[in-house]
């Protein structure tokens, strides 16, 4: 298919909790299929806009119109992350899903990226959105041990400057008693961040799409998963769903202070979901 010109706009959702969002879509014709884009959380997001965009605009140039949403209380949308709820983010899917079936009816595939993948497996099963194909970026398969991980970076930057020591438990404990943490220059509040513990990809209760694309991080090539990624695709597979687990090499863009691109990435999902 020859790449087509596009169009690139942006916009808030119109719900009570808006959300910014940038699209990209043919310049003169019906998209052939609508793409949503759900970003990782906090420092992950801005590490993997860049290469967001130019998927966007690859998907957009053959035939498909893509939607980058940044969620309430993140990016650049209104809110502060203290404000984020799992609930207002699934809203906020919700408004763009509907808008773009309403303006030209096509299928909708969602793109997650790494905590951005978990919920949008999340979302489409708890909301029962039809979705046509799910394609995850490095996925985050439980929001547990993620969100431990984000709290022992706080942990860290404590030891660094001979703070007060904390665990992992402490923060949740914070967290549960309303108190909110500062970790990396995010301010996390309770309601978010305990909703994530609850979350896991092996254990949601039906299918969140007809097929799904599992890209994930390779150092040698090789296409073997990591276990906790093994038993989310396992899991998947009993549910009925087409699963295509594939590798990818290059840098790990979302752990890189500095800006990278990862042709392989790109590769991989043109390959897959084109």
């Amino acid at each position: 298919m020859n790449a087509i010109p596009i169009d690139i706009s942006a916009g808030f959702t119109q719900g009570p909790h808006p959300a910014f969002f940038v699209r990209c879509a043919p310049k003169a014709a019906e998209p052939r299929a609508h793409v949503i884009y759900l970003p990782p959380f906090t420092e992950e997001m801005n590490r993997c806009r860049a290469i967001a965009g130019e998927q966007a605009r690859r998907f957009a140039r053959q035939g498909m119109s893509c939607t980058l949403l940044d969620f309430h209380g993140t990016g650049e949308s209104p809110g502060e992350t203290t404000d984020a709820t799992l609930p207002i983010w699934y809203d906020n899917v919700s408004e763009i899903y509907t808008d773009l079936v309403d303006r030209a009816p096509a299928p909708v595939h969602f793109w997650g990226c790494r905590l951005g993948a978990l919920i949008a497996a999340s979302y489409l099963t708890e909301r029962a959105t039809a979705c046509d194909a799910l394609l995850m970026w490095q996925p985050v398969v439980a929001g547990k041990p993620y969100a431990t991980q984000v709290y022992r970076q706080r942990l860290a930057a404590l030891m660094e400057r001979g703070g007060p020591a904390e665990t992992t438990t402490a923060i949740r404990e914070r967290l549960a008693t309303g108190e909110t943490v500062e970790i990396g220059g995010y301010t996390l509040g309770g309601p978010l961040m305990l909703a994530l513990d609850d979350l896991d990809m092996t254990t949601i209760p039906q299918a969140p799409a007809k097929r799904v694309y599992w890209l994930e991080h390779s150092a040698d090539g090789g296409h073997g998963l990591n276990p906790r990624s093994a038993k989310a695709v396992e899991h998947l597979i009993g549910l009925g769903v087409e699963t295509h687990p594939v590798a990818f090499t290059g840098s790990p863009l979302w752990q890189l202070h500095e800006r990278a691109t990862c042709d392989s990435l790109l590769e991989q999902t043109g390959a897959q979901l084109l």
